[in-house]
């Protein structure tokens, strides 16, 4: 779930998240709109709401649930410490984006290669304030154990390159001559095929040499 930012505890009053809701709508369109420079359509406005309800780390709450965060004095500067906490985990995913791209072997692939490209560009493509739901990245590459589909935004980023650093991790184990011999007896267009590095490598592990014996 996004950064949640956690209102009044106890019985909320509806009215007043209700209110505060609307003023935080038309405070967010008014951005997008660049002070009235544009009008907004009804599909805007609904990924826009999307968009809020993901900062506020809302966006599965149930209705009483979400009355709880908006029920404050504030719901501009709510939204706004909700942005800027998902700007902090932009960063974080980045660092961790750097961790995979330095343990993963030099395999060829161009899914893989594509994907991580992609992620490296996730703060110039992260649209925090307008669009903090949406995966922004192209990601193609297939993980041996998927993340779940119902992750938005930079929940899925984040489970994404976990899993692919403990991908990474384990086909680090091993040499990449090795790794590159096996690949290409069992499975010649690994290179542009949509395919796992680790689930090809898997059951040929007793083929493949240790990066250790080469070091």
């Amino acid at each position: 779930m996004a950064g949640a930012i956690s209102g009044r505890a106890g019985v909320p009053n509806a009215g007043r998240a209700s209110d505060n809701y609307t003023r935080l709508m038309a405070h967010v369109a008014g951005l997008y709109c660049a002070a009235g420079s544009s009008s907004v359509s009804a599909c805007e406005i609904h990924e826009l709401a999307m968009s809020v309800a993901y900062a506020l780390g809302i966006a599965d709450a149930t209705p009483e649930e979400a009355a709880i965060v908006l029920d404050v004095d504030d719901p501009i500067a709510l939204w706004h410490e909700g942005v800027r906490a998902l700007q902090k985990r932009t960063d974080a995913a980045l660092a961790l984006w750097r961790n995979v791209v330095a343990t993963m072997p030099p395999i060829r692939n161009v899914a893989l290669r594509d994907t991580l490209a992609s992620l490296g560009e996730l703060k110039r493509r992260y649209d925090v304030h307008f669009a903090a739901h949406e995966v922004p990245c192209d990601i193609d590459y297939q993980l041996s154990e998927p993340v779940g589909l119902s992750l938005l935004g930079v929940d899925y980023v984040e489970a994404y390159l976990a899993q692919l650093l403990v991908e990474a991790r384990w086909i680090a184990r091993f040499d990449v001559e090795s790794c590159v011999a096996v690949l290409e007896r069992i499975c010649p267009d690994y290179r542009g095929l949509h395919v796992n590095l680790c689930d090809l490598l898997l059951p040929h592990e007793s083929e493949l040499g240790s990066s250790r014996a080469r070091a």
